[in-house]
């Protein structure tokens, strides 16, 4: 008998399924991310003149960063778009696949598969800039070479050292983000199908802001703001701050993901959702 909660054929199959129905919409996104990031990047070369100071390398990795954030999240709040209509709803739900299958293609195809398209889409506009650009270059327009996420990697490990291991850490909570992001935009996608993504984004912004008054509140009962600008100071030299930063972005991680997993594990065809 074969297991009912997960079962690599039943899994490799629905996995297949979703990705030959949808390969269109698919390969739309990512050569829509690609278009998207070769226009920003010839266009930050072209208006820079193409810097090579360390601060310009510097806000090419943050530019690439933050439009990943972005990119993975939209991505992702996309995955159970087919909650939207009882019919969609019916197929997805009463599939041959289990929950946990459904779920798992979803994120495979939508969260770490969208990730690692990502990835390749930005280094392949980063080459095609080079590539347009380097005919054009001059005294006047430098184009510096290609990034490279390797390297990139390879450096974090090299600075992971005694006297570099907080601003490692630090850097290891960025990247663990993006692991972040897309769980609670699926877990977004689950609880509102319809127009997921900007549900979400409203929610984080009314979750974010409640936060910062009880925040302000709680730090204007033990003592001034001065004071407390001062001890983020202390904890960011004596690294506290980048230890917290690691510990809560990964709690996110698994909180996201969890609960994502748990409340799509509770959808049947008749619910709609919560604001749907």
């Amino acid at each position: 008998m074969k297991n009912q909660v997960f079962d690599w054929s039943r899994f490799v199959q629905a996995l297949r399924k979703e990705v030959v129905e949808n390969g269109r919409q698919l390969l739309l996104a990512v050569l829509v991310t690609y278009g998207t990031l070769t226009m920003l990047m010839l266009l930050g070369n072209w208006m820079s003149s193409g810097d090579e100071s360390p601060e310009s390398i510097h806000l090419r990795y943050t530019f690439i960063f933050a439009a990943a954030g972005i990119a993975t999240s939209a991505m992702a709040s996309l995955a159970f778009r087919g909650l939207m209509t009882k019919t969609g709803r019916v197929e997805l739900l009463t599939s041959p696949s289990s929950m946990t299958e459904k779920f798992a293609v979803n994120v495979v195809v939508y969260g770490l598969g969208y990730l690692v398209a990502f990835v390749v889409a930005a280094q392949l506009a980063d080459l095609t800039r080079v590539a347009v650009l380097w005919f054009a270059r001059s005294s006047s327009l430098i184009v510096p070479g290609p990034i490279n996420f390797l390297c990139t990697v390879q450096e974090m490990g090299d600075n992971f050292s005694p006297r570099l291991a907080y601003q490692s850490l630090f850097t290891v909570s960025l990247y663990l983000s993006l692991l972040a992001n897309p769980g609670l935009y699926m877990l977004g996608s689950v609880l509102w199908p319809r127009i997921s993504f900007l549900k979400t984004c409203a929610a984080v912004y009314v979750v974010q802001a409640v936060v910062m008054i009880v925040g302000l509140i709680v730090i204007n009962g033990m003592g001034s703001f001065q004071d407390f600008v001062m001890s983020v100071v202390d904890s960011m030299k004596n690294g506290g701050f980048s230890i917290f930063m690691l510990e809560s972005v990964a709690l996110q991680v698994v909180l996201y993901w969890v609960l994502a997993w748990v409340v799509f594990h509770r959808k049947d065809v008749i619910s709609k959702g919560m604001f749907h």
